[in-house]
């Protein structure tokens, strides 16, 4: 996996407790740690960490920085004056105006409110003293017992008093208050918080809120919980709809509601509405909002969202960091989804109440092609992917609603997401603005398109049902190992839910198995073209690179998550592999080496097709890991048969240009292009294992090493960082070294983004 930024590194300690917390982070612990007070502070927009991902929570604070906490913990309203040192263009400015119009800040005598001076604990006394005192009647004073309590000057000393008395402030382990030390970060948050929560400010917005009756017959209503709802409304007069069911399903720390409508009278319906809430363990929602429209006519509907305890909103849109290039691909044409619109922050003053990412509108139709042995291969040929939302913001009843909404076209299928979250998605900017540029850059790769049912993305020209704007449920793309490697460099939440949710995509896509520990193989529901012209295999067939990427995914969630219901989900996969021999899908190589092959077709065919080398690569590591994981030696053993297959056939592997063979076929003919960095990261990464696991490095692999290298030398094939490193690291600098010199720094554009395997694989 990627390597995160030392720098990150105490944020990624601090922040571990958060992401799997649904309490709120005020009230929730009786002495809660410093770390969860950051955490509560930043979800209310009081405070956020550095550009370079740390808090720095032992650096000193200065009276501006200490006076900036207290009116956003506050909610203070705006000041129109500032003072002599602070300028209508400082970036305090807003703060300190507002602080001085509330009596929090006085200045000295010359008019200077010495901003940038350090903030003492006497200070911070005098200022939290002024700022309960503006919310409630706190003059109850306590004796100071401190030992250096002579030392208090006479302008904070009742201040003192007072806020020792209410808990604010207190001493140290010795009983000193240090009056004159300058108070740091980590301080000022206790501080803070402490006031917060004398105040009860944390749980402002936790009061439970009716939940209304639809309009009319037009409309539903769906809680969400209990300060939460949604609607869904058919824009269109005429169409009512009417309830039908509710069902639930369990998953790995998620459970779906479903709750069923007729569209238009349940006697003759139109269509059918299906509006899913996947609730996380975290207390975030995802909603899933789908329409079957079988009628003639198109409609319009809204998913309608509000937002109580706010004001005011803003929106952070990915397009305001670029635009997707759609080109043109040989292999799967043009990919017309893009990305989803953004994450819309709802307000009260300045404190977040809620976060909802914002997905687009999917226009569909369900394509399926019936053979006659009774299989099927399914898939959807996307219509249109749309953008249309209103925000609309009510300050007397402070209502933020937002309306996100669908066109219900006839004969198709229209989808839509929405993530809620009353905390923030992202807690540091940084990290939300990183995510945006890459989908935008990498957004074939990003999965766009969710769904109850699995995320749909982009499918190559060569399917049957045939369609240019085929899309479907690839397993190597509804599992979320892209969202995990990120998750484990920053944690943030974001990230988090996306993995729950890719869990609960394969199991969805498993019928429950996976939740049922059955930690199941997986088909793939469509048919290759290629496929069924070279072996006679039609869906479902098993692809072994797809189920190796669900099961390393599900493996590392397990580990990287903490979820016992995962710890053995790659040894069904590892078994599998194991039995392919004794079901003959092999190629013999010699009489004790063989590869196994890429598909294994379900039903009636059995066909044996090729084995590609980063397939077997593939299979031979993962079993390599098994065996390190379980001690088992029919892992090891199958592993050390696949790895004498691929050695038996060396050189052949090369081919006159010096770059590799994709594939060798049954009759052991070798053909197709191979990938620029897939099979050379798969053979570096081969001989780490083998160090690993007590096998001697491999002098066939070290040779394709060097050919496939050299090849992309000379020709100018860009190599990407992860690869350069690990060449470097195995004693093959010398064959870059003239191209990318060892102390060159790499680019910090999103392309030059390390990757590790997975995101290789979903590439």
């Amino acid at each position: 996996m990627k390597k995160l930024a030392a720098s990150l590194a105490m944020v990624v300690l601090f922040f571990t407790f958060f992401v799997q917390s649904s309490a709120s982070p005020a009230k929730a612990a009786s002495n809660p740690s410093l770390m969860e007070q950051v955490q509560a502070l930043m979800d209310a927009g009081v405070m956020q960490g550095y550009h370079d991902g740390t808090l720095r929570l032992d650096s000193s604070v200065t009276r501006g920085q200490f006076v900036a906490f207290l009116v956003r913990a506050l909610d203070l309203p705006a000041g129109d004056s500032g003072f002599k040192d602070v300028s209508p263009s400082s970036a305090l400015y807003k703060e300190v105006s507002a602080a001085k119009k509330a009596g929090l800040l006085l200045g000295n005598e010359e008019g200077y409110a010495l901003v940038n001076d350090r903030v003492t604990r006497s200070d911070v006394a005098v200022m939290l003293d002024r700022a309960v005192r503006l919310k409630g009647n706190y003059t109850e004073k306590a004796t100071l017992t401190y030992k250096d309590k002579a030392d208090i000057g006479r302008y904070a000393y009742e201040s003192v008093q007072r806020m020792t008395h209410y808990g604010l402030i207190q001493g140290t382990a010795d009983n000193r208050f240090l009056p004159r030390d300058t108070a740091t970060r980590g301080e000022s948050v206790r501080f803070i918080y402490r006031m917060m929560d004398e105040l009860n400010l944390f749980s402002s917005g936790d009061k439970p809120i009716e939940i209304p009756k639809p309009a009319d017959s037009s409309e539903v209503v769906i809680p969400v919980n209990d300060y939460q709802y949604i609607k869904v409304r058919m824009n269109t007069r005429g169409v009512p709809l009417t309830y039908d069911k509710r069902t639930t399903d369990a998953h790995i720390r998620s459970t779906d509601h479903h709750y069923y409508y007729h569209m238009g009278k349940a006697s003759s319906p139109l269509g059918s509405l299906r509006v899913t809430l996947r609730k996380l363990d975290n207390g975030d929602v995802f909603v899933f909002t789908k329409f079957i429209h079988n009628g003639d006519n198109t409609y319009s509907a809204s998913v309608i969202v509000p937002f109580q305890q706010s004001d005011n909103y803003s929106l952070a849109k990915y397009e305001a960091f670029g635009k997707v290039e759609q080109k043109h691909d040989g292999t799967f044409g043009v990919d017309e989804t893009s990305h989803p619109t953004g994450i819309l922050s709802a307000k009260k003053g300045s404190t977040i109440t809620n976060e909802m990412m914002i997905g687009k509108n999917y226009i569909s139709l369900h394509r399926q092609h019936n053979y006659s042995n009774g299989d099927t291969s399914v898939l959807r040929e996307l219509l249109e992917e749309r953008e249309s939302y209103q925000v609309y913001t009510d300050k007397a009843r402070s209502l933020v609603t937002t309306h996100v909404n669908m066109s219900v076209r006839s004969k198709a299928i229209s989808e839509n997401w929405l993530l809620l979250s009353d905390k923030r998605l992202f807690a540091k900017d940084a990290n939300r603005d990183d995510w945006f540029k890459r989908t935008i850059a990498e957004y074939t790769t990003i999965n766009n398109w969710l769904t109850a049912d699995g995320a749909y993305t982009k499918l190559p020209w060569s399917i049957e049902p045939g369609y240019q704007m085929g899309y479907g449920r690839n397993v190597g793309r509804l599992q979320g190992g892209v969202y995990l490697t990120v998750y484990n460099g920053n944690k943030e939440r974001y990230f988090y839910d996306l993995v729950v949710n890719a869990i609960a995509d394969l199991d969805v896509f498993s019928r429950g198995a996976i939740t049922a520990g059955k930690n199941p193989i997986f088909p793939t529901e469509y048919t290759s073209t290629w496929l069924k012209k070279a072996y006679g295999i039609t869906a479902p067939y098993f692809d072994t690179r797809l189920n190796e990427n669900a099961a390393l995914f599900l493996k590392n969630a397990s580990e990287s998550l903490s979820i016992p219901e995962l710890e053995g989900a790659n040894l069904r996969y590892a078994d599998y592999l194991v039995q392919q021999k004794s079901l003959g899908n092999i190629i013999p190589v010699t009489a004790s080496s063989y590869l196994i092959a890429d598909y294994y077709g379900l039903g009636h065919n059995h066909a044996k097709t090729h084995t590609s080398l980063n397939h077997a690569l593939g299979e031979m590591r993962f079993l390599l890991e098994t065996y390190k994981q379980t001690g088992n030696t029919a892992y090891l053993k199958t592993a050390r048969e696949i790895k004498a297959g691929i050695e038996n056939l060396h050189p052949k592997w090369i081919r006159s240009n010096g770059d590799l063979w994709y594939q060798v076929n049954p009759d052991l003919t070798f053909a197709g292009n191979d990938y620029d960095h897939l099979t050379l990261m798969d053979l570096l990464l081969s001989q780490q294992i083998f160090a690993e696991t007590g096998i001697p490095r491999s002098a066939a692999f070290d040779a394709m090493i060097r050919s496939k290298t050299s090849y992309m030398i000379d020709n100018n094939v860009r190599i990407i960082p992860t690869i350069v490193q690990l060449l470097r690291e195995q004693g093959f600098g010398y064959l870059i070294n003239s191209t990318y010199p060892a102390n060159s720094t790499s680019k910090a554009d999103i392309e030059d983004r390390p990757k590790d395997e997975l995101d290789l694989l979903a590439e």
